[in-house]
């Protein structure tokens, strides 16, 4: 897979799923991170063992679905940048028009049903803990909040980015439109009476 390529550029692939491997690694970082959270006590026996794990696999998650998942599966990009004079910008991209075939309906489906899942199964086990007054549990929980938050908010203002952007244009395009029409078609009659044809 080369992901050295300008972001947009991308040829369009086969059918079907069209990147099955980030599809995988999109849906198994955040399922081993469930199952080392649900699991993680009988297999290590330890809480600071599976504290670990769990935190480990949550960073994967973030970082490939921050970085890679979100660009290939539904064509959503974003960062947060430091300025200069320190303050934090948040950055968000979207693939360029004419190249949304380069990925699927059912890889966009895959995206988000797993991040709110994930997202929503999180919030559910803080809150457990926190009925259940676990503080250690609770940190683990946090992060696994704190971590798809990140991401889930990242990507809905990439989402809702995006939607605007193609708004806009579809907007300029239509009044480019109707102000061709409306004057453009009198210039036309002008040329054609100044011309005699």
């Amino acid at each position: 897979m080369d992901l050295s390529r300008e972001f947009g550029d991308e040829s369009t692939p086969s059918n079907g799923l069209k990147h099955p491997t980030a599809s995988l690694f999109h849906i198994l970082f955040r399922s081993l991170a469930i199952a080392a959270y649900l699991f993680g006590s009988l297999v290590f026996g330890k809480f600071t063992l599976t504290f670990v794990m769990v935190v480990l696999l949550l960073a994967a998650d973030f970082w490939t679905v921050k970085n890679i998942t979100g660009r290939l599966m539904v064509g959503l990009r974003w960062w947060n940048k430091v300025n200069e004079d320190g303050t934090t910008e948040w950055v968000f991209e979207s693939r360029k028009e004419g190249s949304a075939a380069y990925h699927s309906e059912t890889e966009n489906r895959i995206f988000w049903s797993a991040m709110f899942i994930s997202s929503l199964f999180w919030v559910i086990l803080l809150i457990k803990n926190l009925l259940g007054l676990s503080l250690a549990w609770m940190v683990v929980c946090l992060t696994g909040v704190a971590l798809n938050a990140a991401n889930l908010y990242g990507y809905i203002k990439c989402r809702k980015d995006a939607k605007s952007k193609v708004q806009g244009a579809v907007g300029e395009f239509i009044g480019r439109r109707m102000w061709s029409q409306a004057f453009g078609g009198s210039e036309q009659l002008q040329n054609t009476q100044q011309t005699g044809r």
